[in-house]
C-alpha cells in the first residue's frame, strides 16, 4: 500500500526552529571561543581529560560555524538555496561535529570515573601525548562512520530538496544508515555516562567520612552530573521524537505524520544546544575557565579589572 504524499511544511515551526538555532549559535560561538583562548593562554598543565575537553571545544566550534547555514535553511522554510554538493557537505560536517562532541563528552565522564573509582588502573597513567593519539583515532572513527552523508541519494543539481536535514519516509540504504547512526551515537554514550554517574554517587556515599577526599569526589561527581544533565536536556528529546517518527512512519494519517515531523524538528534543534552549554563542563573541570568567563562578563559590565583567582597556576585541583 502506497503512503499518502503529505506536505509537512509549517512556517511557524520552521521559524521557531530557525530562531532557536540562531540563539544557540549566538551563545556557542563566543562561549567556545573563550574556552579555546583559555586552553592556549591560561592552562599550564595538560592532562588526558584536558586533551579530551580541547577536542570537545574544537567540535563545538565546528558545529557553531555550520549552524548559520542550518538557520538559513529553516528560516527559508526548508528550502536550500545552494547546490546539492554543498548541502551534502553541510550534513556531513553537522553530523561529524555533533558525533565527535558526544564522543568526547563520554570520554571526559569515563576519565573522571576511572580516576575516582579505579585510581590504581594503569590507564590512569596515560600521558597527554597518548590522549592526543586516542583523540585522533576518535576523529578518524567518526569520519568513517559519518562519511556516508557525503554519498547520500543524488538529486538534481539545482534541487532544493534536502531530506537529510529532517525525517522523511525514504527507505534508501543511506537514509537507513543515517538513522541507525543517529541512535547509536547518542544511546551508547548516554548509557556509559549514566553508568559513570551512578558509580560515582555510590563511591561518594561510601567515602563521606574521608573528609580529605570529599572535595575531589564532589567536584568529579558534579562534572559527570553536568554531562549527564546535558545529555538528558539536549539529546533525549530528539531520541524519543525520532523513535516516534519511526513508529508512525507507515501512518496513513497526514496530520499525525506532520505532528511527528514537527516534533522531531523542534527536538532535533536541541541537539545543537549542548555546544552552547558545554562551557559549564569546562567551568567544573578547571577554575581557569571560570575565571575567563567571569573576566569577560565583568568587561561587558564595564569593569576593566578582574581579580585573579587565588591559585596563579590554575591547575586541575581534583585529578
Amino acid at each position: 500500500m502506497s503512503l499518502p504524499n503529505c506536505s509537512v511544511a509549517s512556517p511557524e515551526v520552521d521559524t521557531a526552529v530557525g530562531t532557536l538555532l540562531a540563539l544557540e549559535c549566538g551563545l556557542s560561538l563566543p562561549g567556545n571561543a573563550i574556552a579555546l583562548w583559555t586552553f592556549f593562554f591560561r592552562l599550564k598543565m595538560w592532562k588526558p581529560y584536558t586533551v579530551y575537553l580541547f577536542n570537545l571545544v574544537v567540535a563545538d566550534l565546528l558545529l557553531s560555524v555550520c549552524l548559520p547555514f542550518l538557520v538559513a535553511f529553516y528560516l527559508n522554510h526548508k528550502v536550500w538555496g545552494l547546490n546539492h554538493t554543498s548541502y551534502q557537505v553541510l550534513v556531513f560536517l553537522l553530523t561529524l561535529s555533533r558525533g565527535v562532541g558526544v564522543a568526547f563528552l563520554a570520554a571526559v565522564a569515563l576519565d573522571r570515573y576511572l580516576r575516582v573509582v579505579h585510581p590504581r588502573l594503569k590507564v590512569n597513567l596515560l600521558s597527554p601525548g597518548s590522549a592526543r593519539g586516542i583523540s585522533g583515532l576518535i576523529w578518524l572513527l567518526m569520519v568513517a562512520l559519518t562519511h556516508q552523508g557525503l554519498f547520500g541519494p543524488k538529486t538534481a543539481q539545482n534541487s532544493t530538496d534536502c531530506p537529510s536535514f529532517y525525517p522523511t519516509r525514504e527507505s534508501s540504504a543511506s537514509a537507513t544508515w543515517q538513522e541507525m547512526f543517529f541512535f547509536f551515537q547518542f544511546l551508547l554514550p548516554f548509557g556509559l555516562i549514566l553508568f559513570c554517574n551512578t558509580s560515582l554517587i555510590r563511591i561518594l556515599q561510601k567515602r563521606l567520612r574521608e573528609s580529605h577526599k570529599q572535595p575531589r569526589l564532589q567536584r568529579a561527581k558534579a562534572l559527570v552530573t553536568v554531562v549527564l544533565l546535558l545529555f538528558v536536556l539536549c539529546f533525549l528529546p530528539s531520541i524519543l521524537a525520532r523513535a516516534l517518527v519511526h513508529i508512525f512512519r507507515g501512518s496513513q494519517s497526514c496530520p499525525v505524520w506532520r505532528k511527528m515531523v514537527h516534533t522531531s524538528d523542534i527536538a532535533g534543534s536541541l541537539t545543537c544546544l549542548h555546544s552552547a552549554l558545554n562551557p559549564a563542563v569546562y567551568c567544573f573541570s578547571n577554575p581557569a575557565f571560570t575565571h575567563s568567563y567571569r573576566k569577560v562578563l565583568s568587561s561587558l559590565r564595564g569593569r576593566r579589572k578582574a581579580v585573579e583567582p587565588p591559585s596563579s597556576d590554575l591547575r586541575d585541583s581534583y585529578s
